[in-house]
């Protein structure tokens, strides 16, 4: 696989020598800070969120990156977990987060937001700019289920994660570890996978009964499988009709190791986040790796598309294999079929040729 790539690469430019081309981020524009998540409008415009030393949103439209929604915390609240209001209802520069970990975009413009210092699930109406909170009370805990998702209590709402029919959102309860998922018809919370305690699955044992300790981002396939990303565990795992079964890095050692060969003899370090591309495949973020690592359910095997691990660095190479990555902590397949990286501790984001 050799990608060419970009650093927010929305400009027209051209791919066929592949050059690399930083056109947003200072100095060219103004800088972003921490990007966690990114994610597309039905316009193709990308979308993204910063942690906790800026607490925005922000956009990247023909190359003129703006925020969105959000205030900038203070001096003295960088790095905080101190912020409770939100200013639901305010103008959106107005609206406050904490510590966002994630974004995910439907396809009539409505922004799910895991705010997840504030223990909540937000919605950014990108037509209108209101912004509201569709789960979570604002009090750590874990109650709810079974009713509305507003009355609900969370404890650090990692990913807010769309269905692929648009239907659900999975929601990486860390605190609780547990997944948890949102009808968005009828409002209900309930979980689907963990029973709250530490450790790794048993494999084929009840998702429910089972422990899944950490749980730090979700995704779901076409078929309906949840992938659930452990970080304590170092593990992907696999929930299929109620089952579950660790499917990358089934001993749960940290470390790095196994690409090109079965992914549960594979290892991982502090894995962050998941997503899915067109082929069913799932994009994983190795973040205490620097990597982006892509595990092939119809084979079992691990590969490496990113970065060079286990080294973090900053260098920008022809490839996305001859490339640094810091931390990254989002990544996702554009409307454009490409791949995007959010380097996270870079304070930047790539984008890729993906095949």
């Amino acid at each position: 696989m050799k990608p060419h790539f970009f650093l927010f690469a929305l400009a027209s430019t051209t791919l066929t020598h592949a050059a690399v081309e930083q056109i947003a981020g200072a100095p060219v524009t103004e800088a972003v800070s921490e990007p966690f998540s990114v994610a597309f409008d039905s316009k193709g415009v990308l979308h993204g969120v910063e942690f906790t030393k800026s607490n925005r949103v922000f956009k990247l439209d023909g190359g003129k990156l703006s925020f969105i929604a959000g205030v900038q915390h203070s001096e003295e609240e960088k790095g905080t977990k101190k912020s409770t209001e939100v200013n639901d209802g305010a103008e959106p520069l107005k609206a406050i987060f904490n510590g966002m970990h994630d974004i995910q975009i439907t396809r009539d413009d409505r922004a799910y937001i895991g705010d997840s210092f504030h223990n909540r699930v937000r919605l950014l109406d990108l037509a209108s700019g209101r912004v509201s909170t569709i789960a979570g009370t604002g009090a750590a805990g874990f109650s709810g289920d079974g009713g509305p998702a507003t009355a609900a209590t969370f404890s650090t709402t990692m990913t807010a994660t769309l269905s692929p029919d648009q239907k659900r959102i999975y929601i990486a309860d860390i605190g609780n570890s547990r997944t948890r998922m949102i009808d968005l018809a009828s409002g209900i919370v309930t979980t689907v996978a963990g029973n709250g305690k530490k450790g790794l699955p048993a494999d084929d044992s009840n998702a429910l009964d089972a422990p899944m300790g950490d749980t730090r981002a979700v995704t779901q396939a076409d078929d309906g499988t949840l992938y659930v990303l452990l970080r304590g565990g170092n593990s992907l795992v696999a929930v299929k009709d109620g089952k579950a079964r660790t499917v990358v890095n089934a001993a749960g050692k940290q470390g790095y190791g196994g690409d090109g060969g079965p992914a549960r003899d594979a290892l991982m370090s502090g894995p962050k986040y998941v997503a899915m591309d067109s082929n069913q495949n799932v994009l994983i973020c190795d973040t205490e790796n620097h990597c982006i690592r892509r595990y092939v359910p119809k084979t079992g095997v691990i590969e490496l598309i990113a970065g060079s691990p286990p080294k973090s660095g900053a260098k920008i190479g022809g490839t996305l294999l001859e490339t640094q990555l810091k931390r990254p902590h989002g990544v996702r397949i554009g409307p454009d079929g490409k791949l995007y990286i959010a380097d996270t501790y870079n304070n930047r984001v790539l984008r890729s040729d993906y095949r």
